[in-house]
């Protein structure tokens, strides 16, 4: 039941535990208690999360993401005042503008593994490309970066 959505939807239980800070045996628990109408023995905030997810049909794993940030996440306890507000401006900008291309990439960022070396190089790079002076090193480093922003801005994709 539960367990079946979460797999229609492509959210791992790994991840899901992820977002809600329980571990991986914690959560399979909660499914398994979920499915078989034991809710007394789910954490209630995670209760509301799955009751989410079963009675809306039309849920998907943004709509997922958005409910656990908006919801569920206590960012109090994330950091201190500066990690605090930029955790409150991402969230702010991810509900804000759902569909936009920045939105999209952020929740991918954080949903799949699939573009953790592009954004570990974009990290990397990233005070290069604030540097008015290069070494012949750097320039190489960012030769990867130009070559796709260029195809990006003629249109090739």
């Amino acid at each position: 039941m539960l367990r079946e959505k979460l797999k229609n939807l492509e959210l791992r239980i790994t991840e899901l535990a992820d977002y809600l800070q329980v571990s991986r045996p914690t959560m399979y628990k909660y499914i398994d208690c979920y499915d078989n109408a034991q809710f007394d023995q789910i954490d209630k905030r995670i209760l509301k999360l799955f009751n989410y997810i079963c009675e809306n049909e039309l849920v998907g794993k943004k709509n997922i993401v958005n409910y656990i940030l908006t919801h569920l996440v206590d960012v109090k306890d994330m950091g201190d005042n500066d990690e605090l507000s930029l955790i409150k401006k991402i969230k702010n900008y991810v509900i804000s503008n759902p569909d936009s291309k920045k939105s999209r990439l952020i929740v991918a960022a954080v949903t799949t593994n699939n573009l953790d070396d592009i954004i570990c190089y974009l990290s990397d790079i990233l005070p290069l490309l604030k540097k008015k002076k290069l070494t012949e090193e750097e320039q190489k480093q960012l030769q990867p970066y130009y070559e796709l922003k260029n195809k990006i801005d003629k249109g090739v994709k």
